[in-house]
């Protein structure tokens, strides 16, 4: 979010003409040049429709030019990103897997594909898919298993990444949502920080994803919570009721954000594992703190490295 705060630092005031839009940015900059975060930045001052399109269009670019080249990292060097490693070590089938994510970026997508393990996002198609999220399914049956009189179909693994805040992939064409990898980032679908992304995270496709989301929180036994900072009402209602009802989970994370704090402190079955500040590890629970010095367990190659 810091890379993000600084990137509309600089291009924000040469898309700005009018007067009222440069004063209402101005007060948005001067709280980020004090150190304040992004998101209660531009919820102290409600940016006008103008600002909030300049933004939008900048955080697709910025994600989209890191994420490709990530994506030709992966393609020439054939190095696996650290959740392709992660994903190898759960015996995925049935159902299939479900990954949560607020990032707009397909690295979640490339992992899997890269180990050859499907991706549904319920869309149905591949170079102009539709939004289809009943029929999405049936695109993995790979085969008919006889039995008897009776058939039944066998469906490939898969994992189901839902976004709730959109994706790079996602555009809206004459009133409907289609998955076009190779449209212009400007037009993406993507919920940007601010007041108004809780209105827009009620309009198709977030409403289905966060929809989905909250169902597969609910439903879920335990969690393995990677990265996340605890700073999105639209998830964490189900997620932290569930976690107050006592559902195990591992945080993984630099550092935490002081509800996450509050969390692991009240919640003994919670197990969180940040930076120590310096070169090691803390792995911190509601009654006590650990610190492994020189071992970055809270990364999740190393964690991978170190347990498997």
């Amino acid at each position: 979010m810091s890379a993000l705060a600084d990137e509309l630092k600089f291009r924000l005031p040469s898309y700005l003409a009018e007067p009222q839009d440069k004063n209402i940015w101005e007060k948005i900059d001067t709280d980020l040049s004090t150190g304040i975060g992004l998101e209660k930045a531009l919820h102290n001052t409600k940016p006008s429709l103008h600002i909030e399109e300049c933004i939008r269009k900048t955080t697709a670019r910025l994600v989209g030019e890191a994420e490709a080249k990530v994506l030709l990292r992966l393609v020439r060097n054939q190095r696996a990103l650290r959740f392709t490693d992660y994903m190898r070590h759960f015996n995925i089938r049935g159902n299939g897997m479900v990954v949560v994510t607020t990032n707009y970026d397909r690295l979640i997508e490339y992992a899997c594909e890269y180990m050859n393990l499907r991706v549904d996002t319920l869309y149905v198609g591949r170079f102009l898919a539709h939004f289809q999220p009943e029929q999405s399914k049936y695109s993995f049956c790979q085969s008919i298993r006889k039995n008897g009189g009776k058939s039944s179909a066998v469906f490939a693994p898969k994992v189901t990444v839902l976004k709730p805040h959109g994706c790079l992939s996602w555009h809206m064409i004459e009133g409907n949502p289609y998955s076009i990898p190779s449209y212009p980032l400007e037009d993406c679908l993507i919920i940007t920080p601010g007041i108004n992304k809780y209105k827009e995270g009620y309009s198709v496709p977030f409403d289905i994803h966060r929809t989905r989301a909250n169902s597969e929180i609910d439903s879920a036994q335990r969690y393995i919570i990677i990265g996340y900072g605890f700073g999105d009402d639209h998830l964490e209602t189900h997620l932290i009721q569930q976690l107050n009802a006592g559902k195990p989970a591992l945080i993984l994370t630099y550092s935490l954000s002081e509800t996450a704090k509050m969390l692991v402190k009240k919640c003994s079955h919670i197990t969180a594992i940040v930076s120590d500040g310096v070169d090691g590890s803390k792995v911190m629970t509601a009654t006590e703190e650990q610190v492994f010095p020189d071992i970055n367990l809270w990364d999740l190659k190393t964690m991978l490295e170190e347990v498997f």
